[in-house]
């Protein structure tokens, strides 16, 4: 080892002490919070008693006792209130037109008779406990100029489709029923678009006669204000101490608008959601509705479950008893695996100390300068220590500059991109280091090639480990521990590695070279001739990246039958199910890369170390799954380093009792004389 890689791998290791002590801070505040809420869907549920003839408040009392902790409740409309039979309204328009019609009653026939009725108006009759409040509502969002009462009626100026969808405010009587009945309440406010400043206040106001401190869901599209009255609305739902459930969301386009910018401004009061839509809900099974639920707290830290009924069950099945059991089930889950069902609080807003994370940046650059070391040498370039130290100075002022504002949107780009650079120099190394050696020199003497094999995949993943250590330290903050940022760049991370980890294979093998000369190799190549076996490989390679590409991410491809089935499987079994990428592929191909370089079959080494990287960037990526708890990160790597590892000795001991069997001995002299020949690629013994 240089003088350079002994001072870069000091820097590597004070980044990595730094680094386990934030990781420390931050497995504290995820072992602490253990509590789940269990929110029911209060409208949802109604329907369901409603529908099979019990009482709704039965129906809460029993789906308490099964351990759902909270109850949604939503907002008033007049489209919800005619449902309850609390109001009727009818447009200007309608009215008229059914008065002409003979099927418009009192008092609508009287104020069409009196000329009072204007096409442009909504007007509504509530019941009388009803009518002060109707009217309260639509004067907080739209004014008084829009809002009059003529005698029982009251008029709204507007398109009805408009008017019947506004959000009148919470019943505080049925509030109070919720409390009384043990649950505590979640509120599902729905924005309105025509909202001003004033009125957004005087809607936030409203909410204090249901209490102060309360979580909110927003209900639709947008959050409250989106989109130019966020700020407003998150000063108006902080003066009344209440907390934002933010929906989990897979794409953008589920994503509720607005949520982002205001969970900056209620930041650390917000709660992430899991939830099943009516659609999922209707083909998915009540075993795995359960493991769906389940997964979410243990695997993603989410502490609020938004729980709705099933509503499409089998015949001969009673639907109630149906989804009792299904909350039972989900309760009873969450306490087997380590879960308080309670109110939930949110996380912290952790920021780590500054000393901490400028020693994880600082290891992080200099991983990123040995990758470009390495690189750059197999180029033919000849880059200095004070090249290279030079590099990680520069990073290290680019870093300065951009922590002028800690928690800043540039602040966290950065820390982005040295995540994903980490991430991929971390799986090229891996890949790279573990193999040249063998691949240029073959095993000491005495090595056993399966133990040499094992040896490559645990060398390799304790790189790969050091550098997700890294970047797990680097995005580990309350923006990322809360989804509001996520690593980014998750196909770069997966397809780079293999690129750059097959060319320090190809090239690092050779006697000292140039970079003219390594162009001209590279040329060279490209003029040789495409034969049929080699076009045939490329496309099979190039399916094989776009399958690996299509099934990285939150959604992508979808699972075979047998992968689905064996996944619930090793679910069933295991904490934490391990990565099919990893174990199944990555590491037996880089335990087979590692014996074919022992074997000296040195046209198999990169082809297998291609693959084998693939599971070295899976294994990173892990890590940067910064909402995923540590200890179910940590148990994935462990479980899918020794499945893999259990996996890869079979074709390697097949491999090599084939080698040994059907290979001649090389003859004296022949083994250095391949050593020491450097016209790549090398050829198969």
């Amino acid at each position: 080892m240089t003088r350079r890689d002994r001072l870069l791998a000091a820097v590597i290791l004070l980044g990595l002490a730094a680094a386990a002590a934030i990781l420390g801070l931050r497995w504290r505040i995820e072992a602490r919070s253990r509590t789940v809420e269990v929110i029911l869907d209060g409208a949802a549920w109604r329907e369901l008693a409603i529908r099979e003839g019990r009482r709704p408040g039965d129906l809460l009392a029993d789906l308490h006792a099964r351990g759902a902790t909270s109850v949604a409740l939503y907002e008033h409309t007049l489209e919800t209130l005619a449902e309850d039979g609390l109001a009727a309204y009818r447009s200007g328009g309608e009215a008229l037109a059914e008065v002409r019609a003979g099927a418009l009653g009192e008092p609508f026939r009287s104020l069409v008779a009196g000329g009072a009725v204007r096409p442009e108006a909504v007007y509504v009759l509530a019941h009388p406990v009803m009518r002060d409040w109707v009217e309260d509502g639509f004067r907080r969002l739209l004014g008084a100029s829009r809002v009059r009462r003529l005698g029982e009626v009251l008029e709204v100026l507007g398109f009805v489709d408009d008017v019947e969808d506004i959000g009148l405010g919470f019943d505080p009587l049925l509030a109070v029923a919720v409390r009384e009945s043990a649950f505590h309440l979640v509120l599902r406010p729905r924005n309105y678009r025509g909202l001003t400043e004033e009125s957004i206040a005087r809607k936030i106001d409203a909410f204090r006669t249901v209490g102060r401190g309360q979580t909110v869901v927003f209900e639709g599209a947008d959050v409250l204000g989106f989109e130019r009255l966020i700020e407003e609305a998150a000063r108006g739902l902080s003066a009344l101490d209440y907390r934002v459930g933010r929906i989990e969301a897979f794409t953008a386009r589920r994503k509720q608008r607005g949520e982002d910018a205001l969970t900056a401004k209620m930041r650390p009061q917000v709660l992430r959601l899991f939830s099943l839509t009516p659609e999922e809900l209707a083909v998915l099974p009540p075993a795995a509705i359960v493991d769906k639920f389940l997964r979410a707290p243990q695997e993603r830290s989410i502490r609020l479950l938004y729980v709705r009924p099933m509503a499409n069950t089998p015949g001969g099945v009673d639907a109630i008893e149906a989804n009792l059991t299904l909350v039972a089930n989900i309760t009873q889950r969450l306490v087997a695996n380590g879960f308080r069902p309670g109110r939930a609080e949110p996380i912290p807003d952790l920021l780590p100390p500054a000393p901490l994370l400028a020693l994880v940046v600082a290891g992080a650059l200099a991983l990123g300068a040995a990758a470009i070391a390495d690189l750059a040498a197999a180029s033919g370039i000849r880059v200095g220590t004070a090249g290279l130290l030079g590099l990680v100075a520069g990073g290290g002022l680019a870093s300065a500059l951009a922590a002028l504002r800690p928690g800043g949107d540039l602040w966290l780009l950065w820390l982005k991109l040295l995540a994903l650079g980490v991430a991929v120099a971390g799986a090229t190394l891996a890949v790279s280091r573990s193999l040249t050696a063998a691949a240029r020199e073959g095993i000491p003497a005495g090595r056993r090639v399966l133990g040499h094999s094992v040896l490559t995949l645990w060398q390799a993943a304790a790189i790969s480990t050091a550098a997700g250590v890294l970047v797990a330290a680097l995005l580990t903050s309350w923006p990322f521990m809360l989804a509001v940022h996520t690593f980014v760049g998750v196909k770069v991370a997966h397809i780079l590695p293999p690129v750059l980890a097959a060319f320090l294979l190809v090239f690092s093998v050779r006697p000292e070279a140039d970079l003219r000369s390594t162009a001209r190799e590279i040329w060279h190549w490209l003029e040789r001739p495409l034969r049929l076996q080699v076009a045939v490989l490329a496309v099979v390679a190039a399916v094989a990246a776009v399958m690996l590409l299509g099934r990285s991410g939150n959604v992508g491809l979808p699972l075979f039958g047998v992968e689905a089935r064996a996944r619930d499987l090793l679910e069933d079994l295991l904490v934490a199910r391990p990565r099919t990428k990893e174990f199944l592929i990555g590491h037996p191909a880089l335990m087979l890369a590692g014996a074919a370089a022992a074997l000296r079959l040195r046209a198999w080494v990169v082809p297998l170390a291609v693959i084998g990287a693939v599971g070295q960037a899976g294994l990173i990526n892990s890590f940067s799954h910064i909402h995923t708890p540590l200890v179910i990160v940590l148990l994935r790597t462990l479980y899918a380093l020794i499945i893999g590892t259990v996996l890869g000795v079979v074709p390697v001991a097949v491999l090599t009792w084939l080698i040994r069997r059907w290979r001649p001995e090389p003859a004296p002299g022949a083994a250095e004389e391949a050593t020491v020949r450097a016209a790549p690629p090398p050829a198969v013994d």
